[in-house]
């Protein structure tokens, strides 16, 4: 069982590949749904000119978003997840899909303090 509400993986892409094309994105996001066991809600995605890609989605269990920076090779996932959705699925799909050079993960425990506290 996570410790308090949920878990939240932050996940940095470095070196990457495909950041600035939305279908690619759009497919990362819809196997991690699949992969973590979650449930999608509501997506919004936004394409930048000329360059970039920022996208969350409402998830039953939280939420995941995304910002990239194609011209720079980096991109920046946020995915918070909370029962029995397991976020951390998401890394090998995020370096399947986008081949970083460099991957840099942390993963914080949200709401810890209410498991005690009840």
């Amino acid at each position: 069982m996570k410790p308090g509400t949920g878990s939240h993986v932050i996940v940095d892409l470095h070196g990457a590949s495909n950041l600035d094309c939305e279908r690619s994105v759009r497919n990362a996001i819809e196997e991690i749904i699949e992969q973590t066991g979650a449930t999608l809600l509501h997506e919004y995605f936004h394409r930048f000119t000329p360059l970039g890609i920022t996208g969350v989605v409402c998830l039953t269990e939280s939420h995941i978003s995304v910002h990239t920076w194609p011209e720079q090779g980096f991109a920046a996932f946020d995915i918070f997840m909370c029962g029995k959705a397991e976020p951390e699925r998401a890394i090998p799909i995020l370096q399947a899909h986008f081949n970083p050079d460099r991957i840099e993960v942390q993963t914080l425990y949200r709401g810890d303090s209410l498991k005690k506290s009840s």
